[in-house]
């Protein structure tokens, strides 16, 4: 709607600086999901079913992968 709407603006005046099709930087700002610095999912140790971070067997496996 945005975009015909800026499209619409841009064919009256005839202005060809609208005539890009960059992607707005809020649009893109949440949109594209960045990266985690930290991991999200850690495996366990074949001991427990979840992480424990007390274990050392869980926290070595996790260091290993």
């Amino acid at each position: 709607m945005l975009k015909k709407l800026k499209n619409f603006i841009c064919k009256i005046f005839n202005i060809k600086a609208c005539q890009c099709d960059e992607v707005d930087e809020h649009v893109e700002f949440f949109t594209k999901v960045p990266e985690p610095d930290v991991p999200v999912h850690v495996e366990p140790c074949n001991r427990h079913r979840y992480f424990k971070a007390r274990c050392g067997y869980c926290q070595a496996f996790a260091k290993a992968k």
